[in-house]
């Protein structure tokens, strides 16, 4: 699993996260830009080896990491207990991951809170901290029987992300 601490370290230093700042992060982490919106000055989603990245919004944006991706396969037996081995092993991996992030550059700068830093985000399971005027969040999540399974980390400002009733990101 690719370690983001560093790029979560310098993310953490900017003043706002920007399209631009965002994709200048993670080229200089040796992230490859992958596609571009023609709508934005910037590439949209990133790769770096089995990881990717997403820069979503205009500005704040949100960065969201795919660290651990597992498709749902539906020719299996039973379906519903695939998926919830899937939900298993992602679990089985998020305090691992959460513990390379607070033993990461961010450290004991990472800030654990008691409420709820989902924005209104359906995980199966995350952890979350604030660090300044940003959120970190590592989580499961599968959005749909037809997306996979997948750890991610989060970062946006506070209260920036916004969904619709579908769970989209607008």
């Amino acid at each position: 699993m690719v370690d983001v601490s560093a790029e979560l370290g310098q993310l953490a230093e900017l003043d706002e996260l920007t399209g631009p700042a965002v994709a200048a992060v993670l080229d200089a982490s040796g992230w490859e830009g992958e596609r571009r919106n023609p709508a934005k000055q910037w590439a949209t989603t990133w790769r770096r080896g089995d990881a990717h990245a997403w820069i979503q919004g205009d500005g704040p944006v949100e960065v969201e990491f795919t660290l651990w991706c597992r498709e749902v396969e539906d020719e299996r037996p039973d379906p519903d207990t695939y998926i919830d081995e899937l939900y298993d092993a992602a679990s089985a991996e998020l305090p691992r991951l959460a513990d390379q992030l607070e033993s990461g550059v961010l450290g004991a700068r990472l800030e654990t809170v008691d409420e709820d830093l989902t924005d209104g985000a359906d995980y199966i399971d995350h952890t979350a901290w604030r660090i300044g005027d940003k959120v970190v969040l590592a989580g499961v999540k599968h959005d749909d029987t037809d997306a996979p399974v997948q750890l991610v980390v989060v970062v946006r400002g506070n209260g920036t992300g916004e969904q619709d009733d579908a769970g989209e990101w607008l």
